[in-house]
């Protein structure tokens, strides 16, 4: 029986999903007791596996790169079409590293709008990659 080994921009969307999972659930939840620099980490973690899924399926070769901005620049390189708003979510390039380790102020209401953003996202790398 052939063994089906999962594409690697399968796998990268995979987690991807899980990362965006995780920030849902967190902002659920009527005890905010998550801190909120958590929440912007798995953004970011989330539009970076994202963007490396695309890049992925594109047959892309990328190093390692935690840099939002640079996977943009990389997909525009490669004529990966990217939607309008993926700009946005540069701002979340200092949760990379920073937002492990110190703590950095943001709203609520700015993880919510992200989170919305990124749904929209995992839709448009569905519509490409299925």
């Amino acid at each position: 029986m052939p063994v089906n080994f999962p594409r690697q921009y399968d796998i990268f969307k995979k987690k991807a999903d899980a990362d965006l999972d995780l920030v849902i659930v967190a902002l659920s939840l009527e005890d905010r007791g998550i801190d909120l620099d958590i929440i912007f980490f798995h953004l970011q973690q989330a539009v970076e596996k994202y963007l490396k899924t695309l890049l992925s399926f594109k047959n892309v070769h990328f190093e390692k790169i935690h840099d939002i901005q640079k996977l943009i620049t990389l997909c525009s390189d490669n004529f990966v079409v990217l939607p309008g708003y993926i700009d946005t979510f540069i701002e979340l390039n200092p949760y990379t590293v920073e937002g492990r380790y110190a703590i950095i102020a943001d709203d609520m209401a700015e993880a919510d709008t992200y989170s919305k953003l990124l749904l929209e996202l995992k839709f448009y790398i569905e519509s490409v990659i299925l």
